[in-house]
């Protein structure tokens, strides 16, 4: 019988997808360098990357695969029960294994939200009509090149100028 980590890993390696495990280092069982399992503990997560020569084999108590951690690279061994999630890397989508989630993942997953949910008086709408602009006050003002253009279009080539208009450029981050 196949595992259903296993299922879906060759499912996302089918269609072309990188899977990406969420794993608990400390479970019994996991073989990987000390370092990681230190730093990660409960939470490593692990990308399947296929372009990367993995050497990946199931078997039935988990799956060993070759991982390259700061250029060193290592035979790992995960145990099933150390695997809780199995998703796709690039949208988030794949399973949970609830019984496999350490209880320290689970509470700060479920974590109820506590305090207000009110949003910071800097909050304006983001299109807001032309009644309530004027009346607005002028916090904050972003420059553009043409802050408020003169003729623009009517029609949906217009509203993308009056869009444009309302970016602000940024310099830096270089």
């Amino acid at each position: 019988m196949v595992h259903p980590v296993q299922s879906v890993i060759e499912s996302l390696y089918a269609a072309g997808r990188c899977p990406r495990l969420h794993v608990n280092a400390t479970a019994q069982g996991v073989v990987c360098p000390d370092f990681i399992r230190e730093q990660w503990q409960e939470r490593l997560i692990i990308d399947l990357d296929s372009t990367y020569p993995l050497s990946l084999a199931f078997n039935d108590e988990g799956i060993g695969v070759d991982l390259s951690f700061g250029g060193y690279i290592t035979r790992c061994s995960f145990p099933w029960k150390a695997i809780y999630v199995v998703a796709d890397r690039a949208t988030g989508r794949g399973i949970v294994l609830d019984q496999n989630m350490p209880e320290a993942v689970r509470r700060s997953r479920h974590q109820p939200v506590t305090g207000p949910l009110t949003p910071p008086a800097e909050l304006r709408p983001v299109q807001p009509d032309a009644e309530s602009s004027e009346a607005a006050p002028a916090r904050g003002k972003a420059t553009t090149a043409s802050s408020q253009p003169t003729a623009l279009k009517q029609g949906p080539e217009g509203e993308v100028q009056r869009r444009r208009a309302a970016f602000r450029v940024i310099d830096g981050g270089g």
